[in-house]
């Protein structure tokens, strides 16, 4: 039955987002004014709760406070379990429901990177021995709080490789945070060759080869993951705890040491590449959602304070392979690791979060 269910809602998606819509979706800043606003949601959400059963919204609707907001995780199932609406377990008429919850919320190229990274997750299941609990339908969303015009609430949507963290009416704009990756890093589907962060590989890529000749914007040390990421207590294993958000606040670097080269040290042609290297994150959103925080970070004075730096290969072609944006607000990440599921080859892990807005800055231990 969950096969079944989960095929449906797979069908849903390509048909939502035509090869037409993704070659026109590059550009997501250009995405319409609604796409993200709060009425929007709302009423999305509205829609999909008389759908659900009394036992489905126990688990969809939560409070709005640090321990829900902070229980994410990029990590699967078999490490990090999920208590909220699995995606997995809808009918076809709830599958459509919450597909325009998501419609709602995202931009174009944020729908279409939730439905390649689920796509990928597909990908891995015959690989998964251990269990790991891979699978496009072990992906799962909440509401925090009360949809509203006036007061705080918040929309999650992740699982595996996914985290979406949306807050609406709080303190500051919320988009994050907001992690994204893939394993494998691209498969054919369906004959078609699907790389879910195409859009971001290659803006960090291109940002990280046109700094290669600057020794001031080589990162010292090695990377083996995003650095504020989900708090890890120990590695996979019996004993593995830890996985969500629970080290937050972060913490963040300051100075001029060992942050990478300063923007306004950049060319033009640089300083444009730094530009399309923060919206091809922040643009995953709806626009409504990503407006105001792309506007506090690609103002002149936030650019010019923006560092970016990198270690590894530019190319990506080897594991520990990282860039990275550190502006004002801004923090963007991009590394390469090994895979899990063939050891050989390689994945992605991303991360975007706001020094200052995570969880609209509603989230407090």
């Amino acid at each position: 039955m969950q096969t079944r269910t989960f095929a449906a809602l797979l069908l849903l998606a390509l048909v939502a987002v035509s090869p037409a819509t993704r070659a026109g979706a590059q550009n997501c800043r250009q995405s319409t004014a609604k796409s993200g606003g709060t009425p929007e949601v709302a009423a999305a959400i509205d829609a999909l709760r008389p759908l659900l059963s009394k036992e489905q919204l126990a688990v969809f609707e939560r409070p709005f406070d640090y321990a829900n907001a902070t229980h994410w995780s990029n990590l699967p199932i078999g490490l990090v379990p999920r208590t909220t609406l699995r995606l997995g377990d809808l009918d076809a008429k709830q599958a459509a429901a919450a597909r325009r919850v998501f419609v709602a919320a995202l931009s174009a190229c944020g729908l279409a990177l939730m439905d390649d990274v689920r796509r990928a997750d597909d990908f891995l299941v015959p690989f998964d021995k251990r269990p790991i609990g891979w699978g496009g339908g072990n992906y799962y969303m909440a509401v925090l709080g009360t949809p509203s015009a006036k007061t705080p609430w918040m929309l999650q949507i992740g699982g595996h490789h996914l985290a979406y963290n949306f807050t609406f009416n709080g303190r500051q704009p919320g988009a994050t945070p907001l992690f994204f990756g893939s394993e494998p890093i691209r498969f054919e589907s369906q004959g078609t060759t699907v790389e879910p962060l195409s859009a971001q590989s290659r803006a960090m890529s291109r940002l990280a080869a046109s700094l290669a000749a600057r020794p001031e914007a080589r990162l010292s040390g090695t990377f083996t993951d995003v650095v504020k990421g989900v708090f890890m207590a120990g590695p996979p294993g019996p004993d593995f705890k830890g996985g969500t958000d629970s080290k937050f606040p972060q913490t963040y670097p300051t100075g001029d040491a060992d942050r990478g080269i300063k923007v306004r040290e950049l060319t033009r042609e640089q300083r444009t590449l730094v530009r399309a290297a923060i919206e091809s994150y922040a643009t995953l959103p709806g626009r409504a959602i990503s407006a105001a925080l792309l506007s506090a970070y690609e103002n002149d004075g936030a650019l010019d304070d923006t560092f970016v730096g990198f270690s590894g290969s530019p190319d990506f072609s080897t594991k520990g392979s990282y860039v990275r944006i550190d502006g004002p607000r801004a923090w963007m990440e991009f590394v390469v690791q090994p895979a899990v599921a063939k050891p050989e080859d390689l994945h992605y892990h991303a991360l975007w979060r706001d020094k200052q807005s995570d969880y609209g800055g509603e989230a407090t231990p």
